[in-house]
């Protein structure tokens, strides 16, 4: 009789990742300069379908195009997924683009999504005669491109995502070289 163990029964391997069948629209994306939410996207007024199924697929990533926010998302739509929740490549593609300028536009100290009023040099008498502008107050008011983004996202969330059973949130994964990056987790809820 052998003493040697019988091999188990089944090998241990890791399940496979699961990753959506993207379609990389980031070369047609458009430059055009234009206001986030100005006019507002179609998907904020157009009814959610009748039947959006729960949980209806696992969450992925959208990784940022760079290290900074202001380098905007890559634009990833994920084919046959959205569809389902009544979310149109036009609409994800807005959505991404948006993103992209609001950070920028906060990085100028203007925001897309609050009203706030772009910091101007002010007219000064008395000995200095020069122009101030006015920055130590302006600067309790100006809001971060990270602040700016998620403030965006809650907005896409509250008007359009959210009804159609998804759920947005920036995030920030550690860079090989200890620079964060950021990336778009979407759920189905």
């Amino acid at each position: 009789m052998s003493t040697d163990l019988p091999p188990p029964y089944t090998q241990f391997t890791a399940p496979p990742i699961w990753e959506p069948h993207f379609i990389d629209l980031s070369k047609h994306s458009s430059t055009v300069l234009r206001k986030p939410l100005d006019p507002p996207p179609d998907c904020f007024s157009t009814p959610s379908p009748l039947r959006v199924k729960s949980n209806d697929f696992p969450p992925f990533r959208i990784p940022c195009a760079g290290n900074q926010l202001a380098d905007g998302f890559r634009i990833l739509y994920p084919s046959g997924l959205l569809e389902k929740h009544g979310i149109q490549q036009a609409d994800w593609t807005r959505f991404l683009e948006d993103l992209g300028i609001s950070a920028r536009l906060a990085g100028q100290g203007l925001s897309a999504v609050g009203s706030r009023v772009p910091i101007t040099g002010l007219p000064v008498r008395g000995i200095f005669g020069t122009r101030a502008t006015g920055a130590a107050y302006d600067s309790q008011f100006i809001r971060s491109p990270r602040d700016e983004v998620q403030t965006l996202i809650t907005v896409w969330n509250q008007s359009a995502f959210e009804r159609r059973k998804l759920r947005i949130s920036l995030q920030i994964k550690g860079g090989v070289d200890n620079r964060a990056a950021y990336e778009l987790l979407v759920e189905s809820l």
